[in-house]
């Protein structure tokens, strides 16, 4: 397993399990980002089973959340006894279900008693509106009292490619290069240890960055260097013009599209890979399969 996948897998992420998007907010993914919470919508398709890619997605992202939508119908597959047989299975994950809002009580009542109750599901069983623009504050407030967020304040963003930035110093010392990962609040580059001369907590002027085809300017500060196997590891906290800590407005609204695009990709490769494994070993007792089941250059 080399470091992207370690990086990729790190950090709590919120998994939406055959999601009906008709009912969820346009850019909710993108939004739960600038809250730090780091989600991912998992469709239902004819390539494998709903059911084999949520146990992949288990035995990866140990420490996630799913929200099941219980109103989706897959056939042969009854919602409540695999959402108990995953429980049981897999204690450290943390559970919810979603599903349209009852016109009965009494069928809420016997929702609630199911899942809460009987099966012991964490993160609730949380009602959905018709209106969706009433769907985000819903989901946002379940996010916060599950504690989706993790450890993490920010969201980094791992940089595989097009990710570079170019800096010159007070000293007029230059520097280009890639970038290891951002947020929108900080960055961070590794470089050989004696290709860049600066003190903890000296300001650069407007660093330029390029991300996915986005070009932003910020004014950064030195929080940390890190020796490491690569070189030496030097991350910057963004400063915005009038001296506050953070981008200015207009370039971590920019920004944040772009970092849930590296994620999304980082994420649904790693997924795509294990999803597809596991389809070509659909005919093996289980179907599952562990990331070091896998070669190499499948990563």
């Amino acid at each position: 397993m080399d470091n992207l996948v370690d990086e990729i897998i790190k950090g709590r992420k919120t998994f939406f399990i055959a999601p009906d998007r008709s009912l969820l907010p346009q850019g909710l993914l993108e939004e739960c980002l600038t809250m730090g919470y780091e989600c991912y919508f998992i469709d239902n398709d004819i390539f494998l089973s709903i059911e084999t890619k949520v146990e992949i997605i288990l035995s990866i992202f140990k420490d996630s959340i799913l929200f099941f939508n219980i109103d989706f119908r897959i056939p042969n597959l009854n919602w409540a006894q695999f959402i108990q047989q995953m429980h049981v299975k897999y204690p450290e994950a943390l559970f919810g279900v979603l599903y349209a809002k009852r016109q009965s009580p009494a069928e809420r009542t016997a929702i609630e008693r199911q899942y809460l109750y009987t099966i012991g599901i964490q993160c609730g069983c949380i009602q959905v509106e018709y209106q969706k623009k009433n769907n985000f504050d819903i989901i946002e407030k379940v996010l916060w009292a599950n504690q989706a967020m993790g450890r993490r304040k920010n969201v980094r963003a791992v940089c595989t490619s097009s990710c570079n930035f170019q800096l010159v110093t007070d000293a007029k010392e230059g520097l280009s290069g890639k970038l290891s990962d951002i947020s929108i609040s900080h960055f961070s580059f590794c470089v050989d240890e004696n290709a860049l001369t600066l003190a903890e907590y000296e300001k650069v002027h407007d660093v330029a960055l390029s991300i996915k085809g986005l070009h932003i300017r910020s004014d950064a500060v030195l929080c940390m260097t890190r020796k490491t196997d690569a070189g030496k590891l030097f991350v910057f906290a963004f400063v915005s013009k009038s001296g506050q800590s953070g981008l200015d407005p207009l370039n971590k609204q920019l920004l944040i599209p772009k970092l849930y695009e590296i994620m999304s990709e980082n994420c649904n490769d790693l997924l795509d890979k294990l999803f597809n494994a596991a389809s070509r070993k659909s005919s093996s007792s289980s179907g599952i399969v562990e990331l070091e089941a896998l070669d190499g250059n499948e990563l």
